[in-house]
């Protein structure tokens, strides 16, 4: 599925559900890939790649409901803090 085929998925389902609902199953989901990176610390089979996906699935809906371009300046700005602090 390419990035357009995404969006209008993306946008169909939070339409369908609510941006509250999404927003509940965003925080659901990245409580269970805390969990599962627990796990596997502790050295439990674990499924922590299926997680990075439904937490990403989560996090492309959110942008569509928030402003995108303030979280790309707002991301652009702490990698450049943290390439600052690695470099220091």
């Amino acid at each position: 599925m390419n990035k357009e085929e995404r969006i209008k998925l993306y946008r169909k389902v939070i339409g369908n559900y609510g941006e509250a609902a999404q927003q509940i199953v965003a925080m659901e989901e990245c409580s269970e890939l805390i969990q599962a990176i627990s796990k596997k610390l502790r050295g439990r089979e674990t499924n922590v790649e299926e997680e990075i996906a439904d937490v990403e699935i989560m996090l492309e809906q959110l942008r569509l409901m928030r402003d995108s371009s303030l979280v790309d300046k707002i991301k652009e700005e702490k990698l450049q803090r943290l390439e600052q602090r690695l470099n220091s």
